[in-house]
């Protein structure tokens, strides 16, 4: 029997302090779970937009990870951080493999940095900047959300749960044809959306990855990718 092959998005990261030897990673955590659930994981390097369309071809389901901010060029701003944390390239790449897997009606889990990217592939637009939400390394839980009926987060995790938290922006304006499945009690911050017109994603402002031994509702969720989504 084949196994289900879900693509997890790469980041760029350099390992020596020049910044001349660049990797591509993304957390184990990753490819221990999908394996755990009985999935393939396929790990996909930053690259030309042009071969977005072979690798949404090769895989079945495709994660967005974690890493940079958005670029605030991609929903008509400039930046108005003192921030360096950004990479067009990985932008470039990244929105070019979700609208392939949109156009191949492929599944999409969005985690953090993706789940921004997806609403600003979709229209919307992000906070540059949100206090509170910075607990440093993504181990352990930060605070709590509270889910929205009848979503596929709310069946996943219950009317309520805890979670990490480990971001610097956030989703502003909601991109049309989502809705917001989760947020934080404490500001309001969208923690969760799901598309409503009919295209399959999720996505998730948390760090499941690390909460599949600890909350409820996060190794669930790689399964509903698998299985379900």
């Amino acid at each position: 029997m084949c196994r289900t092959i879900v693509g997890v998005s790469a980041n760029l990261c350099a390992v020596d302090p020049d910044g001349k030897n660049i990797h591509s990673s993304v957390s184990c955590k990753f490819a221990e779970t999908i394996k755990q659930v009985g999935g393939l994981p396929m790990v996909i390097p930053v690259g030309d937009p042009s071969f977005a369309k072979d690798y949404i071809e090769t895989v079945d389901k495709l994660i967005l990870s974690g890493g940079q901010n958005v670029h605030p060029s991609f929903y008509g701003e400039k930046i108005a951080i003192e921030s360096d944390d950004y990479n067009l390239e990985r932008d470039q790449f990244e929105l070019a493999l979700l609208k392939e897997a949109v156009r191949q009606n492929k599944p999409v889990l969005a985690i953090c940095r993706g789940v921004q990217l997806v609403n600003v592939a979709f229209g919307g637009t992000l906070h540059q900047e949100v206090e509170g939400h910075w607990q440093g390394l993504p181990f352990g839980t930060s605070h709590s959300i509270e889910t929205k009926k009848g979503s596929v987060v709310e069946r996943l995790f219950g009317q309520a749960s805890q979670i990490n938290s480990v971001h610097r922006q956030s989703i502003k304006d909601l991109a049309p044809n989502f809705r917001v499945t989760a947020i934080d009690p404490r500001d309001q911050t969208i923690e969760a959306i799901e598309a409503v017109d009919g295209h399959r994603i999720i996505g998730l402002q948390w760090h499941p990855e690390f909460l599949v031994k600890e909350e409820k509702g996060n190794l669930e969720l790689f399964r509903y990718l698998l299985q379900e989504l």
